[in-house]
């Protein structure tokens, strides 16, 4: 393959993409693994899953769909908290090549409609907590045909339990069931939402390529965070992203042991790593902030823990290191990725930490940097929006022709929308996103930088930067921060701390708003639109 120039290209896998789909990959694996007695532990209800009853359930589950007549292509939809049979429906369909749809159970009505609308599932396994929800919408969307729940032993309200559903429709025999056999590179294998950060969500199609390539990562010591099977691992993050999505099926697949956390608490967070002797984690910044600041950890026992990984939104370096030196690590690992690209695009190699680095580029994938106003690709050190092609990125945004051809050009680059750029040694950094950078009198300050500095002050617990709407600079930052527990700091000690430390454009001449907790989504990253609507115009020295 020629080389282009300004071109980066990931390294040779020491696993290839696999042929055969992404549901016989799975297969196998829990058919390999069906001797290990837990999968997945549930720690809030403190019940087991074994790898062989994952392995029969979802044979058991695939038969009865097909008997159902349901189809290769047939969408369906999960919406659940955390639990040990959210993947139950997930893995079946992919086995038989239909199309899974989570979604966020904490959806509005309104963004409820719009997600249903971009996938049309056929069918919805929900849990009992939300079937009430459930019931409303395919009372509103006639091509929602059933609901199964997925936690319950009993039909109810005209719904049938997941277990009924398997008894009345399954072989007797689950081991007599084959995944079906059909083309991995264009079958999509399901539709996650995206972050929704520039408007209304949109549905990523990913297909059993895309999730082939992310399965030889998980295989690959130096990209995946445990090869070995048994080893355990603590999982939180909310199973209907793709990041939890995505990770929680990698464990499957090189056979883990799971420990489960319905709801992030942070106790029992910090317990669970003690008492299951969790060697993992796989993370995001405001977990890695609490566990550099707060006293809590203290209490606790985590020499178990080897590994932490850090994803879904930039990660301070001063909190990076703090974290690490009190958890006795030579670092966090940290990596850069999108839904739209099947999760990790780059990450930090085992042992090697360059503190703010979100890594290097993966096998399968090829990266650039663009000047913004050009569109012309940049060398090392230069800022510019980050721009991927691959065997990673999706088949595109599910019935929104539009919004695909506007984030993947002619030449098949994805356009991130990230702002950062690569060293000589190809280590890359992460700045902000593109859209969110804040122009004070045509300078360009980045929120990420703002927020890195005010959270190395020792009063400050968390912070967001916004940009505030100004006659005459444009934009002013400002700053929304969240003390420490039984701290005093000022709004002008803030703004005086960092003014002491960042050039003279990039002063928080927006001011300082104290609140009690920085509004996130379910995968950290800050919700600004929501803090933007706190904000009260002041008038501030230009």
């Amino acid at each position: 393959m020629k080389k282009e120039k300004n071109v980066l290209y990931g390294p040779e896998p020491l696993y290839p993409i696999e042929k055969s789909t992404a549901g016989k990959q799975l297969y196998d694996a829990l058919l390999k693994h069906s001797h290990l007695p837990e999968a997945m532990i549930d720690v809030q209800a403190k019940e087991t899953l074994s790898y062989r009853t994952l392995f029969l359930t979802t044979c058991q589950l695939a038969q009865s769909l097909q008997r159902c007549g349901y189809k290769q292509n047939d969408v369906i939809s999960i919406c659940s908290e955390n639990n040990l049979k959210f993947f139950f429906p997930v893995i079946a369909a992919l086995y038989l090549g239909m199309i899974t749809a989570p979604f966020n159970q904490d959806y509005t009505p309104g963004e409820l409609h719009n997600v249903l609308n971009i996938s049309k599932p056929q069918l919805i396994f929900c849990s009992k907590k939300f079937l009430p929800k459930i019931l409303e919408l395919k009372r509103k969307h006639t091509f929602v045909k059933k609901i199964i729940i997925l936690d319950v032993d009993e039909d109810m309200f005209g719904c049938e339990s997941l277990s009924n559903f398997i008894l009345r429709n399954s072989d007797k025999d689950p081991k007599r069931f084959k995944p079906v056999n059909f083309n991995p590179d264009e079958q999509v294998a399901a539709i996650l939402c995206s972050s929704g950060t520039t408007g209304l969500p949109k549905g990523v199609m990913l297909t059993h390529k895309n999730f082939s390539a992310r399965f030889a990562h998980v295989k690959d010591p130096s990209v995946g965070t445990e090869t070995i099977p048994g080893v355990t691992v603590l999982s939180f993050m909310p199973f209907f992203h793709g990041f939890g999505f995505l990770t929680n099926l990698g464990y499957f697949l090189v056979g883990l042991r799971v420990i489960m956390l319905r709801r992030f608490e942070q106790e029992l967070f910090l317990k669970s790593i003690q008492d299951y002797e969790v060697r993992n984690i796989m993370s995001v910044p405001p977990i890695i902030l609490f566990l550099s600041k707060s006293p809590l950890v203290d209490k606790y026992d985590l020499s178990s823990l080897k590994e932490i990984g850090c994803g879904a939104a930039p990660l301070a370096k001063e909190v990076s290191e703090a974290a690490a030196k009190r958890l006795n690590l030579k670092g966090i690992r940290t990596g850069y990725g999108l839904t739209e690209a099947t999760l990790v695009i780059t990450h930090t190699l085992p042992d090697i930490f360059k503190s703010g680095s979100s890594g290097k580029l993966v096998s399968f994938m090829s990266a650039k940097v663009i000047d913004v106003n050009t569109g012309k690709s940049v060398g090392p050190n230069v800022v510019g929006e980050i721009c991927l092609q691959g065997d990673m990125l999706m088949k595109g945004y599910a019935g929104n022709i539009k919004a695909t051809k506007e984030a993947i050009d002619e030449s098949g680059w994805l356009h991130t929308g990230d702002l950062g750029y690569y060293t000589e040694e190809e280590y890359f950094y992460i700045v902000d996103r593109l859209k969110e950078l804040i122009k004070y009198k045509g300078f360009q300050v980045a929120p990420a930088e703002l927020e890195e500095v005010l959270l190395r002050h020792p009063c400050i617990r968390d912070a967001a930067v916004v940009g505030v709407p100004d006659e005459t600079a444009g934009e002013l930052p400002a700053a929304f921060v969240v003390k420490q527990p039984g701290q005093k700091i000022t709004e002008k000690e803030v703004i005086d701390y960092v003014a002491g430390q960042i050039s003279y454009t990039k002063h928080l001449r927006g001011g300082v708003r104290f609140i009690e907790e920085i509004p996130r989504s379910a995968t950290s990253k800050i919700q600004k639109k929501e803090l933007q609507k706190l904000i009260t115009p002041r008038k501030s020295k230009l």
